[in-house]
């Protein structure tokens, strides 16, 4: 009786204020989360195949060393995803980051569970942490987490400031991101096989810069994900 209750309570809520696709706009089930499901099924998804043969891996080669590489979705300018990508970077939903790292590794990452000990998120400058409120990738991590059990560790600290990296050429985003990172706990990633993840992959500068700290303390194996891979013009 009190489980129908609250049921025909929760009805009677979405009713009066009902939630809707963070896309269409449409108005979702208690079952679904920010999209419907027709428009997360029509998001672009990246081609994975194994680790070592996708245009995630094609892009980081030769950058640094890893053993594999994924990405979830495509981002392109003005699409769908870049809406998503801005909504939970810059409109305060640390959720819906949430919720692509639990798609994500339903979709991708539980095939590679058994490759990785330690989730790592790329990290925030203090100053941008502060104003925005929370880092996005560590939400995506936690995300990631929650659907395999490895523990997520903030390994990394981004001890500069860079400027926005979004009109920059790919060797200003190298510039950009050199010696950015240093590493926070170096015993809890030594001898660890890490899966280093952030939000987006555009020219893997911040991937390498992140990724380097961490082989020169000792990490075993560095696996790379993001959610999207910024597709080239």
């Amino acid at each position: 009786m009190e489980i129908t209750l609250k049921r025909l309570a929760l009805d009677f809520m979405t009713m009066l204020f009902p939630t809707v696709c963070g896309l269409c706009g449409k108005a979702i089930t208690p079952f679904e989360s920010f999209l419907c499901s027709p428009c997360l099924i029509q998001l672009p998804r990246e081609r994975n195949y194994r680790g070592i043969e996708n245009d995630t891996c094609t892009r980081l080669r030769g950058m640094f060393p890893f053993s594999e590489a994924y990405s979830y979705l495509r981002f392109s300018k003005k699409g769908q995803v870049q809406k998503l990508i801005h909504k939970l970077k810059y409109n305060r939903q640390p959720k819906l980051a949430f919720q692509l790292g639990v798609w994500f590794t339903s979709e991708v990452l539980f095939l590679h569970q058994d490759k990785f000990d330690t989730i790592v998120p790329v990290p925030l400058h203090p100053d941008k942490l502060y104003t925005r409120g929370y880092n996005q990738s560590f939400e995506i991590a936690t995300g990631v987490s929650h659907v395999t059990g490895h523990p997520v560790v903030e390994a990394l600290e981004r001890i500069h400031k860079s400027e926005t990296q979004t009109h920059l050429s790919r060797w200003d985003r190298f510039e950009n991101t050199s010696n950015e990172f240093c590493i926070a706990k170096p015993d809890e990633i030594r001898g660890k096989s890490i899966l280093l993840i952030d939000d987006i992959i555009t020219t893997g500068a911040t991937m390498s810069g992140s990724a380097s700290p961490l082989i020169a303390n000792g990490a075993s194996r560095i696996i790379v994900a993001a959610i999207g891979l910024a597709q080239k013009a």
